[in-house]
């Protein structure tokens, strides 16, 4: 059978047939187009967003270590200028020095290259042991600090710190504890002979114990405040021993051989 040729209404409709179509293309490559230039924009927005709250919050954390570090400069320069400061180039303040040999402990304690060492030998029983700041033994209000490191030990083993409030009239009638151990944990105590150790306080402190730590009493009446390098860790009310002598301390729980380094002792009245 012969093709009849296309009518002009027939070419007309296949005309208008193919502008739909391409028209129909257009339409969805647009719309096409513009959902992905949605999708990309969303996220250069969540991306910048994102950003800018990182930014923010980078900013916020380095604001707050540089307050960190302004506050602990000038806690640093106020201590400089303490009525009392020994950085431990002689024994001027004649603390305990030379050679140990107890029922507890042999070893040495020693000033050298202006730093105060107890180096321990050999434990022959858990202990703490003390070497009295010579001041005065009936302090009152006070702020105290020093700088204290354990440079051998098993962790956990070996604490240091200081004791305050030494009753005046025999250390077995009571005392405080305030020490940080090379497991970086700080402890605050109360000791007598009749009743032994109360625990007042443990309170777990995240940077590293090998390094150098500072650590600070400030004492008001009954009120004391205890920072370990210029961060408060612990504070309390306290009216067993309203004045008292200072020490420097070492605390050894089991029998192995340790050395606690002592440096930049400063004492204040207030």
């Amino acid at each position: 059978m012969t093709q009849q040729p296309a009518t002009e209404n027939q070419i007309g409709f296949f005309q208008n047939d193919r502008k739909l179509v391409c028209g129909m293309l257009v339409f969805y490559s647009l719309c096409i187009l513009g959902a992905i230039a949605a999708t990309f924009l969303g996220l250069n927005r969540r991306q910048l967003t994102l950003s800018t709250n990182a930014t923010s919050t980078a900013f916020a954390v380095a604001t707050q270590e540089a307050n960190v570090t302004a506050t602990a400069l000038s806690r640093a320069t106020r201590q400089a200028q303490y009525e009392f400061v020994d950085r431990f180039d002689d024994n001027k303040n004649d603390w305990r020095s030379g050679p140990e040999n107890s029922e507890y402990w042999y070893g040495s304690t020693t000033i050298q290259d202006g730093i105060y060492i107890w180096k321990v030998s050999e434990t022959r029983d858990g202990f703490i042991s003390w070497s009295d700041f010579s001041v005065d033994d009936r302090i009152g209000d006070f702020d105290v600090y020093v700088d204290t490191k354990v440079a051998e030990g098993a962790p956990g083993d070996v604490c240091s710190g200081i004791l305050f409030r030494i009753s005046p009239v025999s250390s077995s009638n009571g005392y405080y504890y305030f020490s940080l151990c090379n497991d970086s944990v700080v402890k605050v105590s109360y000791h007598t002979k009749a009743d032994g150790w109360e625990r007042i306080a443990t309170v777990r402190y995240y940077r590293g114990s090998e390094d150098w730590n500072r650590m600070e009493i400030n004492a008001r009446g009954s009120h004391f405040t205890f920072l370990v390098n210029h961060e408060q860790v612990y504070e309390m009310n306290d009216e067993r021993q309203s004045v008292g002598g200072l020490a420097l301390v070492i605390e050894l729980n089991e029998k192995n051989p340790a050395e606690i380094l002592f440096d930049n002792f400063g004492f204040q009245s207030r």
